[in-house]
């Protein structure tokens, strides 16, 4: 398609080429009459070649006219307007030829260079279809004079031959000259031809190269038509995209109908109206994010030829971008965390202190029990432990301990942790499940802080089933990752919040800090790991956990 837009675009502007031309050759007939009529007298009857002169000019108006709609059509229709109007040239010029001395007028020759054009348009065989309708008109044109079918128009200076009869009426005369004319045509159009053969193929072996590189690039390409129509995509489009290019060739950017691209059509108004020459958008699709890029295709006189979509897929781009922009919100959190926790923990220390000794000296006193007393300061004391313990998860949210790794069996922490929260799930009335896969390979692990991490999953699993419910763990190999599923039947997340869980200081909880899931994200992705939350509201939570095989445990993130 883009090779036949390009093939559109050439003949098309040959056209007006040969519109041009044809005023030029107009105005050459006026004069030329003129000179030989007025100056000469060579021409009796100019009425008739004024005449004709007229009507080419307005079938030249009307040729420009619809040159302008020719950009929409196909190549073929392009082709067969180019032979009409060649065709049209062959019939006036033989009028022409006609009233100016028919076969005595010299200018018989201009056949020539319309066979010469038909060969620059046309392909092979419409020229030789050109070049022997131009015979055929010559041919008939001498047969008509020859047998007085039409008068012939005689120029006075070739009216006769020196030494025989008129020219139109010698057989020997008529003969030369059309084979002279018809063979010359041919021949012609035998050389032009080739020679645009070989022009095409040159041009075709650079649009080999152009598409070839166009398919072969990273990015997804677009070329959108003059007529607002796509004309052209390559396979990354497809890739990126996911959708075929019959999908998109030959619809309009105007109906709306085609995907990741919003506004197109104000787009390619502004670029032909040349208030900008490129513009950009970023969009949001099912699956990730598109960069595109829109821009005009102008030639050097100004002329607006299309517009080139570029589509990039920046969905890694913005994944590395949220997860620097989370790195440096931990970092940042973290560094305030170990401030607070710091400043805060040597005030709870003494407050800690003090208060256990006014409890020893009210508990001392001789006097009467002060009950109310002790409970005020138990409950102080309380706090006091309440307010010690969140400042030691700022700071090990802020510190978290570099990982000592060692081959480990993911399965035997899993099972172990079960047995740990044997006591508290039947308390809780929580069935579980288990289902481990006898295949994993051992991974490289800190048991201690990968224990811990799990605890803070199975906890918040617990929390979201107070009125019991059902627990799953299983384990499996997945395109060499070890992947670990814990699923609960409790509350659900809503889908807005589900993102959060892993963000410092959200929680769902009362007095929750919000840094459980925070810390075992954070030991997780320091083993190379990867955790995904999934939940549904009242249906319950999956949280899937991976570790790569080969690489877990090897890059240490502190």
């Amino acid at each position: 398609m883009f090779k036949e837009n390009l093939k559109i675009t050439e003949l098309v502007e040959r056209i007006r080429w040969l519109i041009l031309l044809r005023w030029l050759a107009i105005s050459g007939l006026f004069i030329t009459t003129y000179i030989f009529s007025s100056i000469f007298n060579v021409v009796e009857r100019v009425t008739p070649l004024y005449t004709i002169g007229v009507i080419i000019g307005l079938a030249n108006v009307a040729f420009f006219l619809y040159t302008n709609t020719l950009r929409v059509k196909t190549f073929e229709s392009v082709q067969m307007h180019a032979g009409v109007q060649i065709m049209t040239d062959h019939f006036f010029l033989i009028c022409l030829i006609y009233f100016a001395g028919g076969i005595e007028n010299p200018f018989i020759f201009y056949f020539l260079f319309h066979a010469i054009i038909g060969g620059i348009f046309l392909e092979k065989k419409y020229s030789y279809l050109q070049a022997l309708f131009a015979a055929s008109l010559f041919a008939l044109l001498l047969l008509l004079e020859y047998y007085s079918v039409i008068p012939h128009q005689p120029l006075q200076t070739f009216s006769a031959f020196k030494y025989s009869d008129e020219l139109w009426h010698s057989e020997v005369y008529i003969l030369c000259v059309f084979f002279a004319l018809a063979s010359t045509l041919f021949i012609s159009v035998y050389f032009v031809t080739s020679l645009m053969d070989r022009l095409r193929k040159s041009r075709d072996d650079v649009l080999f190269e152009i598409k070839s590189t166009l398919e072969n690039m990273a990015e997804g390409v677009i070329f959108i038509g003059p007529n607002d129509k796509v004309t052209m995509c390559n396979n990354e489009i497809e890739k990126t995209w996911k959708i075929k290019r019959e999908v998109l060739l030959h619809k309009s950017v105007k109906d709306d109908q085609l995907p990741y691209i919003r506004g197109i059509a104000n787009i390619t108004e502004s670029f032909k109206k040349g208030i900008e020459t490129s513009q950009h958008q970023e969009i949001k699709t099912k699956d990730g994010f598109l960069y595109n890029t829109y821009s005009a295709v102008i030639d050097p006189n100004g002329k607006y030829w299309g517009t080139v979509l570029t589509s990039h897929d920046i969905t890694e781009r913005k994944k590395l971008e949220q997860q620097l922009l989370h790195s440096e919100r931990l970092a940042t959190i973290g560094e305030m965390s170990a401030k607070v926790a710091h400043e805060i923990r040597n005030p709870l220390s003494s407050i800690s202190l003090n208060t256990e000794l006014l409890y020893d000296e009210i508990r001392n006193d001789k006097g009467e029990a002060k009950s109310d007393a002790e409970n005020l300061i138990q409950s102080i004391l309380s706090e006091v432990d309440t307010l010690t313990e969140m400042s030691d998860e700022y700071l090990r949210f802020a510190r978290l301990p570099r990982l000592e790794t060692k081959p480990a069996f993911i399965n035997n922490v899993l099972i172990e942790l079960s047995k740990f929260f044997n006591k508290e799930r039947q308390q809780r009335g929580i069935s579980i499940k288990e289902n481990y896969a006898p295949d994993l390979p051992p991974i490289l692990l800190d048991t201690n802080q990968i224990k811990q991490a799990f605890l803070n999953i199975l906890k918040n699993s617990f929390e979201a089933m107070p009125e019991g419910g059902k627990l799953s763990i299983s384990t499996r190999l997945k395109d060499s990752n070890v992947v670990v599923y814990i699923t609960d039947t409790g509350s659900g997340i809503a889908k807005d919040d589900v993102q959060r869980v892993f963000d410092p200081f959200y929680s769902a909880k009362v007095n929750g800090t919000g840094l459980g899931l925070a810390l075992t994200m954070k030991t997780i992705e320091g083993h190379g790991g990867d955790i995904i939350c999934k939940s549904t509201i009242d249906k319950g939570t999956t949280m899937v956990i991976s570790f790569p095989v080969k690489s877990c445990g090897k890059d240490i993130i502190e």
